[in-house]
């Protein structure tokens, strides 16, 4: 069998990317390049949908007396939008930790810049007084609001009659004779 020019190689490399691609996910021929003696590389745009700058690329060894498909792969270019390194959950868990331990310390540092400053601050005893205030009527709101349903209510519920719907009826029939 003769060699084949590039135009052939490039067919076949195209013949390959088709193959492994799925439907129509094979674009243009981007480039071609030789990467060793009789080993060609050939770059074809992926034309599928999240893969925008990424290429297929088919590496093709071709001598005398054949041609064969070393390789098939989607590689992502410089543009390519790709994962952001793994980080094990070990180093994950510590930053996380640290954070809060920094945190922590901040907090503690600012609710002491806070206490000094209240205890000057004869207006913040009259703000407290307020809202114990204001804690005690939301506290009787509430219970005015929880207490017992009245009897009337009750008995408005018996009222209402009409019959229960079919898939209950159904429902309530099986267990009955379940028993």
């Amino acid at each position: 069998m003769p060699k084949l020019n590039e135009s052939q190689l490039r067919d076949r490399a195209r013949l390959a990317a088709v193959e492994a691609a799925p439907k129509n996910g094979v674009g243009d021929f981007l480039t071609q390049i030789e990467e060793d003696e009789n080993v060609y590389t050939f770059l074809f745009a992926a034309k599928m949908k999240g893969y925008v700058g990424w290429t297929w690329s088919v590496s093709l060894f071709a001598n005398d007396e054949d041609t064969s498909v070393s390789e098939v792969n989607l590689m992502p270019g410089e543009d390519s939008l790709i994962a952001p390194n793994w980080v094990p959950w070990s180093e994950r868990l510590a930053d996380y930790k640290a954070l809060q331990v920094e945190l922590e310390a901040q907090a503690a540092l600012e609710a002491e810049e806070n206490g000094t400053a209240d205890e000057d601050d004869e207006d913040s005893e009259e703000a407290t007084e307020s809202e114990a205030d204001e804690a005690a009527e939301a506290a009787e709101d509430l219970a005015a609001t929880l207490t017992d349903v009245s009897p009337d209510a009750e008995q408005n519920a018996d009222d209402t009659g009409g019959r229960i719907p079919r898939f209950l009826r159904r429902r309530l029939g099986r267990l009955k004779h379940k028993k």
